[in-house]
């Protein structure tokens, strides 16, 4: 499903690597979340999982495909730091423009069990600029999914949620895995492992991915 091999990464030469021989496979319905401090490298390679970063060494695959061709992008949903959306649009529109951008046709965000679960209904008819960043994070996750990508790469799903919406967005999640989705998440916090169950955990070491038992 989302699979990265020997995959090494440097910025600049003089500093070293942020990424050295990293190996990760999430298949249908499985988690993963990596654990590390803040420029442990843990962004980094969820940027390269999704093909917005290449890495200097490696390679990955989306569903047996690199991961910058427009049909392996069309399996992930992606939901990093700097939001997706448009500012002067509400949310409504920046979702109805993505569903016509990935060709989903008919799509209503009143009926979309994800912005039902995220709370995000009052919400449809506010300009994304308005938002707070609670909210429209909850409306980057609602993008994300809105085309049921195959699998979701997120980055601290739970940073500037309150604990309504955390809760939530843990439900969310498993109930992905269950449907067969491969979830890939990151944290700078290994206690977020106990909001989701289920998800094997790895912590970034020197650049290095080591498994957490």
């Amino acid at each position: 499903m989302l699979e990265a091999i020997d995959v090494w990464k440097r910025y600049d030469w003089s500093r070293g690597w942020v990424l050295r021989g990293v190996n990760l496979c999430a298949g249908a319905g499985g988690g993963v979340l990596i654990v590390g401090p803040n420029g442990s490298g843990k962004t980094t390679l969820l940027r390269i999982l999704v093909g917005l970063t290449r890495p200097s060494r490696g390679r990955v695959l989306v569903e047996g495909q690199p991961p910058s061709l427009p049909g392996a992008r069309r399996f992930v949903g992606v939901v990093l730091h700097h939001s997706l959306l448009y500012d002067e649009l509400t949310v409504r529109e920046n979702l109805e423009y993505y569903a016509r951008l990935y060709g989903v046709e008919g799509y209503e965000p009143e009926g979309d069990e994800v912005v039902e679960v995220l709370g995000l209904h009052r919400y449809l008819d506010t300009r994304a600029g308005e938002l707070s960043f609670g909210w429209k994070k909850r409306a980057n996750i609602a993008r994300a999914l809105l085309h049921r990508p195959r699998a979701l790469v997120i980055d601290e799903p739970f940073t500037g949620l309150d604990d309504e919406a955390s809760e939530s967005l843990s439900s969310l999640l498993e109930s992905l895995l269950r449907r067969g989705v491969a979830v890939v998440a990151t944290s700078p916090q290994r206690g977020v492992a106990d909001a989701l169950p289920g998800f094997r955990v790895y912590r970034i070491e020197s650049g290095r991915l080591v498994p957490v038992e």
